[in-house]
């Protein structure tokens, strides 16, 4: 899993202009297109993220932005990478799924004559465990690439660049 990465960008567009833009874009369906940027805005802030057609990964890196004026442009400032609860689910999920294999392998320690159960209550959330650790890995498999389309969207669309 990468790590999130701020960013710090200026586009010569003014923030109501940006929130404008952004929502004629976000409103064009694009039925053609097999991967976009799609997001919301405000003048204020931005959430955008990189989505392909027919895919489903919630755990994809999201731009969360909050844009100021400044000068004539805006400023645009946040984070790029996964969400807060993109980070935390395999926390969650490996650690809800121990608690069943600690219970499993105790009553199989202890019971000898509940072996099977306890071998059956701890395999099966230990297996569980591996498919969400490859699950993960293979959801991640695409991250740099979802960055760069990002950045590159916003690069074209708004004229942002990075800040010196």
């Amino acid at each position: 899993m990468a790590k999130s990465e701020d960013i710090d960008l200026y586009s010569p567009l003014p923030p109501d202009e940006i929130a404008h833009k952004l929502k004629a874009i976000m409103d064009d369906p694009m039925t053609t297109a097999t991967a976009r940027v799609y997001g919301s805005g405000s003048q204020y802030d931005m959430t955008l993220r990189y989505a392909r057609r027919n895919v489903q990964n919630p755990m994809a890196p999201t731009l969360e932005a909050a844009m100021e004026p400044e000068g004539e442009g805006t400023r645009i400032t946040g984070t790029l990478g996964l969400t807060r609860s993109g980070r935390l689910f395999p926390f969650v999920w490996h650690g809800f799924l121990s608690l069943f294999v600690i219970v499993g392998v105790t009553v199989a320690w202890f019971v000898p004559e509940a072996l099977l159960f306890g071998v059956i209550f701890a395999g099966i959330p230990l297996f569980m465990m591996v498919v969400g650790a490859l699950a993960f890995r293979a959801g991640g498999a695409k991250d740099d690439e979802d960055r760069r389309e990002i950045l590159r969207f916003l690069s074209r669309e708004l004229d942002a660049r990075p800040t010196a």
